[in-house]
């Protein structure tokens, strides 16, 4: 397993003030989680925003503060809201052996014959699952074979999927992550909504012309 490694500084500046900090091209965060009080401290943005690039939501990270070190993960990404700099980050401090719930983006790998020979559209159902394991073994994504997908109707549940290691998924086994559905053309669509609104407007028109004589024959017999 790669190992990734932050250094960082324990910070006493705290509220308005860390603006400063962010000028100075570093950035405030926080370390959380086990058995250690909540640490304010400060990383470098420059290291942080490259190592960003490289890591994925369950990948495990070393964060040095002076001669201690903490093993955590990204919990939380604080960005400004125009231009996305780095603003704040949590992190849970955890160990090795720990059990931690988190989710886990899917993805899918192999080629489904269903594209190939009925033009068929692949539809989602999950886009991540929820898990629990320890943090030695947590995935940084989850891959779904999609060859096994051949006819119109065949899916991949939750209780296919295979994941290595020791982790359990806490999604609803019978839930459908992906399926496989004919693909609907969209002008096929808009020609039925073409043809159903010009009915409509001849059976309003109808309805118009049937109201006008009624009140026209009203008026005579009133007459």
């Amino acid at each position: 397993m790669e190992k990734f490694v932050l250094e960082a500084e324990k910070r006493e500046i705290i509220g308005k003030k860390v603006k400063a900090l962010r000028r100075d091209g570093k950035l405030p965060a926080v370390i959380y989680g086990h058995e250690i009080e909540p640490l304010p401290i400060t990383l470098q943005t420059k290291q942080v925003t490259q190592i960003l690039r490289e890591i994925g939501a369950n990948t495990l990270v070393t964060i040095k503060v002076g001669k201690e070190e903490f093993l955590a993960l990204v919990r939380d990404i604080q960005r400004e809201v125009i231009l996305r700099d780095l603003l704040h980050m949590d992190f849970q401090a955890v160990s090795l052996e720990e059990k931690i719930t988190s989710t886990v983006p899917i993805i899918t790998v192999g080629d489904a014959p269903v594209i190939a020979d009925y033009e068929a559209t692949l539809v989602s159902g999950l886009l991540e699952l929820q898990i629990e394991a320890k943090a030695k073994d947590l995935p940084d994504t989850i891959s779904i074979d999609i060859s096994t997908l051949k006819e119109i109707g065949d899916n991949i549940l939750v209780k296919d999927i295979e994941i290595l290691g020791d982790v359990t998924v806490l999604d609803d086994p019978d839930e459908v992550v992906i399926t496989a559905t004919a693909q609907i053309l969209m002008a096929e669509i808009e020609e039925e909504v073409e043809e159903g609104a010009e009915l409509f407007e001849e059976l309003t028109d109808a309805e118009l012309m049937d109201e006008d004589a009624e009140e026209t024959v009203e008026e005579e017999s009133e007459e």
